[in-house]
Parts: structure tokens; sequence; C-alpha cells
């Protein structure tokens, strides 16, 4: 089975962003045993960006390249920009997300925000129920 991880998750983890990075982590860990792991083009430049902020630039980019290294990139060319802004989806990035999940072929997008996926193509599911489900 193959998960793209949404952005909110690997700044869970990252960050350690209390409530959430237990849940965040557990399911990371969980999806990376039982498959492949997907990332979307877009969520690497939005990873460093945000931790920069917090980590420096050092910890940004070792993060960043943790995650190259642990998951498969999903890249976004001009089809699958259109595609999200065809999508029903309210939100331009996470269409986006959802478009890169299926042409990654996942089987589900791990993401705190599930409420912003009703419309997509691919099943959003939270840490906690991947974790439930996982099992």
């Amino acid at each position: 089975m193959s998960v793209l991880i949404d952005t909110n998750i690997l700044l869970d983890v990252a960050l350690k962003r209390a409530p959430f990075y237990q849940a965040s982590a557990l399911a990371l860990a969980k999806a990376r045993g039982h498959g492949e792991t997907l990332l979307c083009a877009i969520s690497v430049t939005t990873l460093h960006y945000f931790l920069r902020q917090k980590l420096g630039e050092k910890g940004a980019r070792l993060f960043v390249a943790q995650c190259l290294t642990a998951m498969t990139v999903v890249t976004v060319e001009k089809a699958t920009l259109q595609d999200a802004l065809r999508s029903p989806m309210g939100d331009f990035e996470d269409g986006v997300i959802a478009q890169a999940a299926l042409v990654g072929s996942a089987s589900l997008i791990l993401t705190r925000n599930t409420k912003d996926f009703i419309k997509s193509p691919v099943l959003a599911i939270t840490p906690e129920d991947y974790l439930e489900k996982a099992s």
C-alpha cells in the first residue's frame, strides 16, 4: 500500500508539534513499514520554508534531505496543476496534493485535515484512523 504524506504530518514530526506529534510520528513510521511513502513535490518547498523559521537553514535542509531519502517524490507537472484547478476541492494546494496522490497511485493520503479532502479522488485519513486501520 502506498501512502502520500501530507505536509502537515511532516511538520508535526519535524517540529514535534503538540498534541499531534505522537500520532503523526507513529502513523508515518507505520506507513513506511507497510509500503511506499509518497511526498508531493510542492510539499518539499513548503516544508523547507516553515522548518527554516523554526530549525534554521541547517535543520530544515537536514529534515528535507531525510524526507527525500525515505520517500518517493511525486512530481507535479502542468497537467497535475490543471487537474487541481478543475477539481471540486476548495483549496488549490490541497487539490494539488490530491492530484499528486492520484498520479502516484497512492492508496491513501495521510493528513490531519481530512475535511479539506472530502472531494479528493484519493481517500484521506487521519493519523489516528490510519493507526487503527493498519493495526
